[in-house]
């Protein structure tokens, strides 16, 4: 079966916060330090170590997606050498004519992954997270996509300092 590529860019994102205390996570530019004009610039969300801080895109799914969707998170560490940052993503999906109010619907459960971070500070890395827990989703769907750093996962989040998230792609089979 055949494999497509939706890229969800940094400002694709919004904040998102919730009332069980998590927070936004913080857009930031970034200018190289690179003397040369012009220099480059890029949008990235900061992630931080101690508190779960989210972000969410929407978007319509694709009228060829087929299934197995996996989200492709590409982030670098503001200062972290060593240990693991863990990614969560939480899908809600929406199809014309469900039984479903879309301001009550709720997302599936959480699907998480986990890496060691690169040993350099800033070096990118790329995560991916199998999206299991997909909310039935379908061709055609309204999605709604909440990525999270899990910072208070003390086993599977032990890097210290930002992670800072750079933009995804979203993999899936095609029909």
């Amino acid at each position: 079966m055949a494999t497509a590529y939706m890229t969800l860019p940094p400002l694709a994102w919004y904040p998102a916060d919730n009332t069980s205390g998590s927070a936004a996570a913080e857009l930031s530019v970034v200018t190289t330090s690179d003397a040369t004009d012009p220099q480059a610039r890029w949008l990235q969300w900061l992630f931080d170590a101690s508190t779960d801080e989210h972000i969410m895109v929407q978007f319509v799914m694709p009228g060829n997606y087929g299934s197995a969707p996996v989200l492709k998170v590409y982030y670098k560490m503001a200062s972290a050498t060593s240990g693991k940052v863990a990614w969560g993503a939480k899908l809600m999906a929406l199809t014309d004519g469900d039984s479903q109010d879309a301001d009550s619907d709720e997302f599936a459960a959480a699907n998480t992954a986990n890496a060691t971070v690169p040993g350099t500070a800033g070096y990118l890395d790329v995560i991916s997270i199998t999206l299991t827990n997909a909310d039935s989703l379908a061709a055609g769907d309204h999605v709604v996509l909440v990525l999270y750093r899990d910072a208070d996962d003390g086993t599977n989040d032990t890097a210290t300092g930002d992670a800072e998230f750079l933009g995804a792609d979203l993999q899936f089979a095609i029909t």
